[in-house]
């Protein structure tokens, strides 16, 4: 199985404990070839692999979802660990990972790790014999989806993807700044590049890849690696 998610939360640090503004998930499942879905405030689909690339919203936040999980083949299970701000009392299976935080009071969104957790509304082990949902669950999934999510839906190509590209983009060059930092320059075309095929195996798109790619790879080293990126 593969594990992987979005979440994006707003925090007004004027109010006297950080309240929660706003927060919002999607988190996803992939086994076999089917991959089970729960988004906030729609609720939870099972559909094939094939039929989610069908849908562009979806995918884009299933494609992002890989690059903001770090390791997408560990589940944790626990009775007594709750995030930092969501804690449903029947989920006790969880994902860390990457998340976006705005912080109301600057307007500022940014990216942040091991504050939060994703957490499933189901058994992980209940999905290995599931199958898809029916036609009248899936339809009902994407009527709420259009509801709750029409505005983004129409916003998403023009800005927010864009805004959440962009600071994945600063992340993870800053944490292939930061290790090409511990190296010495002789091998900084060397290490960048392994750098960016770890990346690519948390699922970086082609886009994504290429602009870090152009970035951190000098021209002689670009010579050097055509052979792997073209």
């Amino acid at each position: 199985m593969e594990f992987s998610g979005v979440f994006d939360i707003g925090i007004n640090h004027k109010q006297f404990h950080n309240n929660l503004v706003y927060y919002k998930y999607f988190l996803f499942i992939k086994f076999r070839d089917l991959i089970y879905i729960d988004i906030k405030n729609v609720g939870e689909i099972i559909i094939t692999f094939t039929e989610l690339m069908k849908y562009p919203y979806l995918k884009m936040y299933y494609e992002l979802s890989l690059v903001l999980t770090d390791n997408k083949h560990k589940v944790i299970e626990s009775k007594n660990m709750g995030s930092r701000y969501i804690n449903p009392e029947d989920s006790n299976w969880f994902i860390d990972g990457v998340h976006y935080v705005e912080d109301f009071t600057t307007r500022v969104r940014k990216v942040e790790i091991g504050k939060y957790y994703y957490y499933f509304n189901i058994n992980p082990y209940d999905l290995i014999n599931m199958k898809v949902s029916n036609d009248t669950d899936i339809d009902g999934f994407h009527k709420v989806l259009n509801i709750c999510y029409r505005y983004e839906q129409g916003m998403i190509y023009k800005g927010l993807f864009v805004d959440y590209t962009n600071l994945m983009i600063e992340y993870n060059i800053k944490l292939i700044e930061e290790d090409v930092e511990k190296i010495s320059a002789s091998h900084e075309d060397d290490k960048n590049f392994f750098n960016l095929l770890e990346l690519n195996k948390k699922g970086l798109n082609t886009d994504i890849f290429n602009i870090l790619y152009n970035l951190v790879i000098s021209a002689k080293g670009q010579k050097k690696f055509v052979q792997y990126v073209t």
